[in-house]
């Protein structure tokens, strides 16, 4: 298994935590932040790390707003600095709503947009070259269900082009992308690293 810290972003839950404790339990260093600076990321991911810290898991948390490009390249820098080169790169952009079209306003559906966009891809813009310069690494997106809806339609098909895009822009490079289910998350980390 290779060495270096795991980067999870996300706005906390389940997914979130059972990739964080597997990875705990394999003795890897953990970077943790939110996707946004919102009181509800917050708490569920403090719960996380309140978690690795009481399995004395080496980990770092922060509550940023991910789609700020400086933010998640400070959070990176410090946890490099910390634990050593990024090893691999999660983002969770958690479950979509399901809100019908005519029901959504843009007030509404602008920071659902923020969080599951531009964070994702702020988040992989940050991590992409730490990973590369290591000489190789992976970064994973979490693939939710799709809810019912045309607005969460828009944001899942998004996502889920990512990891190809990415894949095919970086083609002939030490890069891995990959989409996994929420629900499988606690075990792909460990086997992008083994």
């Amino acid at each position: 298994m290779s060495t270096g810290p795991v980067v999870l972003f996300g706005p906390g839950g389940e997914p979130l935590r059972a990739a964080a404790l597997a990875l705990a339990q394999a003795g890897r260093p953990i970077g943790l932040a939110t996707l946004a600076a919102s009181q509800q990321q917050e708490f569920a991911t403090a719960s996380i790390a309140n978690e690795l810290w009481a399995l004395g898991a080496d980990h770092l948390h922060r509550v940023l707003d991910a789609a700020e490009p400086t933010a998640a390249r400070a959070f990176l820098a410090e946890l490099e600095d910390r634990f050593g080169p990024l090893a691999a790169c999660v983002i969770d952009p958690g479950a979509l709503p399901a809100i019908a079209f005519d029901e959504w306003s843009i007030d509404e559906w602008l920071p659902l947009a923020r969080q599951h966009l531009a964070a994702v891809l702020a988040a992989a813009c940050a991590a992409i070259p730490l990973l590369e310069r290591r000489g190789g690494g992976t970064l994973l997106l979490a693939r939710h269900p799709l809810p019912a809806g045309a607005a969460a339609a828009v944001l899942h098909a998004a996502l889920g082009a990512l990891p190809g895009a990415l894949a095919a822009e970086y083609a002939g490079r030490p890069l891995r992308f990959a989409a996994v289910e929420a629900s499988r998350l606690s075990a792909e980390p460990l086997a992008a690293l083994g």
